[in-house]
């Protein structure tokens, strides 16, 4: 038996060490067979650090990997989606936007999350589009994934998270706000109009949003939070009287 076929037998040892070390040293084996175990490892591993490693050992054989990877991505099981949209979002790759992209609205949320980090990382500005259309989409943890994906892209996505402060959808504007405030300033200063605007929206907790992500931009902000503070609104006006006098202190 060579090293390497032994290696591959501890990627299902009973000790999660051991299988971490397996991986760790097969993704430095150059050997395009081991893939094959690397992945099938990959599908069933329950230890959240040795599936880290087996990513990480998988992506030191991109290539070879690649053909199974995208067939993954299509697959019926979840769990399959998943896996691939993770390991394609640590290779990142140009190549690989296209093939990804839909999986950001996959009707699981554990496979959207993976798709949404896959397709900035891949896309860049091209993954604008399709992640500002998920705005809204499932629970708060599903949200701020989406939420630090955007802010993986960066400012390129300032025009269209602005446009999503119009949405007919209060979820959306909302998300849209708190995500503007996760890029804060400078990224997201042009973006500080829209947000003023929105904190006369009829929905309490969509002001609030505005009112936060204004506390996060720079100086085209300064104004804005001293006319909100200057305002009717109590809660509003305590709120940007708050971002204004830290301001003030730094």
């Amino acid at each position: 038996m060579t090293d390497v076929q032994t290696l591959i037998l501890s990627l299902d040892a009973a000790d999660g060490t051991d299988r971490r070390q397996a991986a760790l040293a097969l993704g430095a084996v150059r050997d395009d067979a081991v893939v094959g175990a690397l992945l099938d490892r990959l599908r069933v591993e329950p230890d959240s650090r040795v599936r880290e490693d087996l990513t990480w050992a998988v992506v030191q054989h991109a290539e070879p990997a690649h053909p199974r990877l995208v067939a993954m991505l299509a697959d019926d099981d979840p769990a399959q989606r998943r896996t691939a949209a993770h390991v394609l979002s640590k290779v990142a790759s140009a190549d690989d936007f296209d093939a990804v992209a839909p999986l950001v609205a996959d009707a699981d949320p554990d496979v959207a999350i993976k798709a949404y980090r896959a397709a900035a990382n891949t896309g860049g500005e091209r993954a604008v589009g399709v992640l500002v259309a998920r705005l809204g989409d499932g629970d708060l943890l599903q949200r701020d994934s989406l939420t630090t994906a955007l802010a993986t892209v960066g400012e390129p996505a300032v025009p269209a998270l602005v446009a999503a402060l119009s949405s007919d959808d209060a979820v959306v504007r909302e998300h849209a706000a708190e995500t503007l405030g996760h890029l804060g300033g400078p990224e997201a200063d042009a973006a500080a109009p829209a947000l003023e605007a929105l904190t006369s929206d009829a929905v309490p907790a969509v002001r609030l949003a505005a009112v936060a992500a204004l506390g996060q931009l720079a100086f085209a902000a300064d104004e804005p939070l001293r006319r909100i503070a200057d305002g009717d609104d109590p809660l509003l006006a305590q709120l940007a009287s708050r971002f204004s006098e830290d301001r003030e202190v730094a």
